[in-house]
């Protein structure tokens, strides 16, 4: 059994030698038709791992957004035109009464948010304020790496405090630590009183481009003028505890608000609740959808090389005719012949193969780099590729070798 497995890789080994000696006889014609299977599988790779980047951008997106949690927007939930009226109202009355009133609530966290030009000693910049509670940080998991964040003394004293977001405070202060320092939100000064840890961005969304102020100084400083009340709210983050089911909990909130803006039962409903299970669902619904139209896209040029391989092979059945007619002749027999072939074929696959993982691999790092985009190629990924390029030679191979070993001898050294 050991001698019979020998013989057949010894025999392997011989074609694979044959077949690196045909290749580099005609080098030049060999790297041309590597071309079409490099492009391929280069295009392949990087399309599913585009599509796996894509898969941990969201996972990042939801973890910076906090993991168990729904989203409360005063506006309805349709994808159609918005008009005035249809927008509901939302207030720190009815924060409490579902912080109160619905089973699981951990936290709340109101907001204010208003876009506010931020100055340095002549530097500025442009950033999303969040005027908000305490909570926000336990809520979307936001940690300082420096200084503190924002406490209930800030809120009852409508404090000019603000903790920065790394984005800023690089642009703002260079690599200064800025707690301690002041700045000017809309030319009234604001003491930095912490730098928050990075998050990152998400699908080009800068996560760290951000300055939280306290909810009470929001309204007095900024936002004031433009709500309907004096406790109305631009968006609610509402944490839950990790047993609490985020569709029971949804149904709940909607309830309640309807309940409290008598929201009759067949009218459209001015509150959009969304939860962070929704957002991982859809948007790993998009990426699915993404990666396979990638994909699919992407083989038509492993599929184009193939077809240059088998056009390749069968020309260099045609040109090695006499060289086949003497082989059988000395003793070869057909499967040593068709083997020959098939072995070439992926050989030459599996070099085109290889290079266009290797170009695949410096893509996905330079997309990592200059782009902010993960673009994971795993060891799986990489053996997948290298395979599937053999089985692209074998499959594209198989006509040519086929036609090579059914030759007949005598017509074969006849050939010119």
């Amino acid at each position: 059994m050991g001698g019979r497995i020998w013989h057949l890789l010894s025999d392997w080994m011989v074609n694979i030698a044959i077949a690196m000696t045909a290749l580099r006889t005609n080098l030049m014609r060999s790297i041309l038709t590597m071309l079409g299977v490099m492009i391929g599988v280069f295009a392949v790779t990087l399309a599913v791992a585009v599509g796996a980047g894509a898969q941990v951008s969201v996972m990042q997106s939801i973890n910076a957004l906090g993991s168990n949690m729904a989203i409360v927007i005063p506006e309805p939930e349709t994808s159609g035109p918005r008009r005035s009226f249809d927008r509901g109202r939302l207030t720190m009355r009815d924060a409490r009464a579902i912080q109160k009133q619905v089973p699981g609530v951990e936290f709340i966290a109101p907001q204010l948010r208003s876009t506010v030009q931020m100055t340095v000693a002549g530097t500025n910049t442009s950033t999303n304020a969040i005027g908000t509670t305490m909570r926000y940080a336990e809520i979307t998991n936001s940690g300082v790496q420096s200084g503190r964040f924002l406490d209930e003394a800030d809120q009852r004293s409508a404090a000019r405090v603000v903790v920065l977001g790394t984005t800023v405070a690089q642009e703002l202060f260079g690599d200064f630590d800025p707690v301690g320092q002041t700045v000017r939100i809309n030319r009234i000064p604001f003491s930095v009183i912490g730098l928050l840890e990075s998050k990152g961005s998400t699908f080009g969304n800068d996560n760290d481009d951000t300055a939280v102020i306290p909810i009470a100084t929001m309204r007095q400083r900024f936002v004031g003028d433009t709500l309907s009340g004096p406790d109305d709210l631009n968006l609610l983050f509402v944490g839950f505890s990790d047993a609490t089911s985020l569709v029971q909990s949804k149904e709940e909130i909607t309830r309640i608000l309807r309940e409290r803006y008598r929201v009759e039962e067949d009218a459209l409903s001015p509150f959009t609740v969304r939860t962070t299970e929704e957002f991982l669902r859809e948007t790993e619904t998009v990426t699915s959808i993404f990666q396979i139209v990638l994909v699919a896209i992407a083989s038509i040029s492993l599929l184009v090389g193939g077809i240059g391989i088998m056009n390749i092979m069968l020309v260099s059945v045609t040109e090695r005719t006499r060289e086949i007619g003497l082989r059988m002749a000395l003793g070869a027999r057909r499967s040593d012949i068709r083997n020959q072939f098939l072995v070439e074929a992926a050989v030459l696959c599996v070099l085109g193969g290889t290079v266009g993982l290797i170009l695949a691999w410096i893509s996905g790092i330079a997309l990592a780099a200059y782009a902010d985009f993960p673009v994971p190629i795993g060891i799986g990924v990489a053996i997948g590729a290298i395979l599937f390029s053999a089985l692209i030679g074998l499959l594209f191979g198989g006509y040519p070798a086929i036609r090579a070993s059914r030759l007949s001898p005598i017509e074969a050294l006849r050939s010119e």
